[in-house]
């Protein structure tokens, strides 16, 4: 069977440690037998989320990575200025410890305003145009999973009136979302049709990986998938970590007691999810020991997630048959189905 050039992609958060997708990404254009150039259809969450934002609207492999390596994160640690333990009061006031105001100013730069509207692709069957860009967040307040934009309808902006229109929604509020980090960031808070509040999180609150979400039904299409669909994932690495001290030394406000059990919850999820599906399109990076939340990166540890995702890529496609996948994998997709979280809209 010929190699094709396009797949779907579905990427695992982990906060600075997606600099290992970048890298794997790269890998994936630079292959010299199978490389995959083309990305169609994209979703993510946390850091996944802000990869697939970038594909999602025009970009490349070697552009995201080279945006990244340009990047001082440190400017996304935005604590409150007058704070002298670092967004404790924020924390305990506005459910965060940064505002996470700054990451959404450089992401609407970097993406140059692009809303919703314009990831919308023509569908084959004539159906309405569909978005190619998915992002996972949670609804903690309604403990919901929300697939954006498409759950986006059913809220409202706590200072509006209306309804929230998808397509006019910016693409990096919903990244905004969807890797608000409890405890670290502030959540967003929306609005229900009932006028009630919620906020909303990081989507690895349910589902840090959310390979499922472009699987389909063959005996509802009536044919095997027409391209494959790999996900990124990354292993090892830890939660909270390369903060101030003053939010390290939170041991007696429980703090990072708090971080271990969300980071457990993450990997517990995906685990289970994994080994009921198929880890047959799962490219896995090893992030060696890097932190979720090591915004001081350093730029040796910056190079080893890169060259450690251009190396798994690489090892994956290499073990990776294009026939064997079309023709088997999506037996399995009905038994994975069964496993899916259903996000709101879907209710």
């Amino acid at each position: 069977m010929d190699w094709i050039t396009e797949a779907d992609g579905v990427f695992r958060g982990g906060g600075v440690k997606g600099l290992a997708l970048a890298g794997a990404l790269c890998g994936f254009a630079e292959h010299p037998t199978k490389p995959i150039t083309k990305w169609d259809d994209v979703a993510g969450a946390s850091a996944g989320a802000i990869i697939a934002c970038y594909l999602g609207t025009g970009h490349d492999a070697a552009q995201m990575l080279e945006l990244l390596k340009q990047t001082n994160f440190s400017q996304f640690q935005d604590f409150p200025a007058h704070s002298k333990l670092f967004g404790v009061g924020n924390l305990v006031f506005r459910h965060g410890m940064a505002h996470g105001k700054a990451f959404e100013r450089w992401f609407d730069d970097v993406l140059g305003g692009a809303t919703f509207g314009s990831v919308r692709k023509e569908t084959a069957d004539g159906q309405p145009p569909e978005w190619r860009l998915k992002l996972i967040a949670v609804d903690v307040t309604k403990r919901r999973l929300l697939v954006l934009p498409d759950d986006l309808v059913f809220y409202r902006e706590p200072s509006s009136s209306k309804m929230i229109d998808p397509d006019e929604f910016k693409i990096s509020r919903a990244a905004r979302m969807s890797m608000s980090i409890p405890y670290f960031f502030e959540p967003i808070e929306l609005e229900g049709q009932d006028g009630s509040t919620s906020l909303i999180v990081d989507g690895g609150t349910l589902s840090n990986f959310p390979v499922w979400l472009f699987d389909v039904d063959p005996s509802v299409t009536g044919h095997p998938p027409t391209r494959p669909t790999f996900g990124f994932t990354l292993e090892h690495g830890r939660g909270l970590g390369g903060v101030p001290p003053a939010v390290q030394r939170l041991e007696p406000w429980g703090l990072r007691f708090a971080f271990d059990i969300f980071h457990t919850a993450q990997e517990a999820w995906d685990a289970r999810f994994v080994s009921h599906s198929t880890r047959v399109r799962t490219v896995t990076v090893d992030a060696g020991d890097v932190a979720t939340t090591e915004f001081n990166l350093s730029r040796e540890k910056q190079e080893l997630l890169i060259e450690n995702g251009r190396a798994a890529a690489h090892t994956f496609l290499d073990q990776f048959k294009l026939e064997d996948y079309l023709n088997t994998f999506h037996a399995e997709l009905a038994t994975a189905a069964a496993l899916k979280p259903t996000p709101v809209a879907a209710r």
